[in-house]
């Protein structure tokens, strides 16, 4: 597994009701940037990705946030960062956060952060990338669609080996030592 430099965190544009899930997402900013991890993220001002990135750069830490340009028009990009850059659309948003990191870390969030993380997952699983996702899993927040993703492999739809394509992690220590641990394997090789 190559060093873990860039995190990607994937997160919602709100705070959510359970206290903990703010509480955690500045831990991590202060974690980041601690331990002089780069934060990459989706460049918005709102809800845990607007907390996400201020913990960080509060802490000394570096933060590239990555926008459509429709979405900073509508003035939602959080300006006070280390880099903002723009994309013309979501997709190129989600290209440009996977080249731009090395591991992906997944905080409670709401349909785009599913759809961001399930993204990442299909692309580790057809082989577009070998980086580790970890479901950062605050106060069993994933737990549902953890089992969700189990019955789709009892059911036959994905072989259970991709079920270690990511890790699901109560605490930043426990996402931390999966990354170092992390071994990408798939149940078949892929050819080029």
């Amino acid at each position: 597994m190559p060093t873990v430099k860039n995190v990607c965190v994937f997160c919602g544009s709100n705070h959510g009701y359970n206290p903990n899930f703010l509480k955690e997402t500045n831990a991590l900013g202060q974690y980041l940037a601690d331990n002089h991890h780069p934060l990459v993220y989706g460049g918005g001002k709102e809800g845990l990705m607007g907390a996400i990135a201020t913990a960080t750069m509060e802490a000394g830490g570096e933060v590239i946030g990555i926008i459509p340009t429709f979405l900073s028009e509508m003035g939602l990009a959080k300006t006070d960062i280390t880099t903002l850059l723009e994309t013309s659309t979501m997709d190129e948003r989600k290209d440009e956060m996977m080249r731009q990191s090395d591991a992906f870390i997944v905080l409670p969030g709401g349909f785009g952060t599913f759809e961001e993380f399930t993204t990442m997952l299909s692309w580790s699983q057809i082989n577009v990338h070998q980086k580790p996702i970890a479901l950062f899993n605050i106060d069993h927040y994933y737990d549902q669609l953890v089992a969700m993703m189990q019955k789709s492999c009892d059911e036959g739809f994905a072989p259970q080996e991709n079920m270690n394509l990511f890790i699901d992690a109560a605490t930043i220590d426990d996402m931390f030592t999966g990354f170092a641990n992390f071994k990408h394997q798939l149940p078949f090789k892929y050819t080029n």
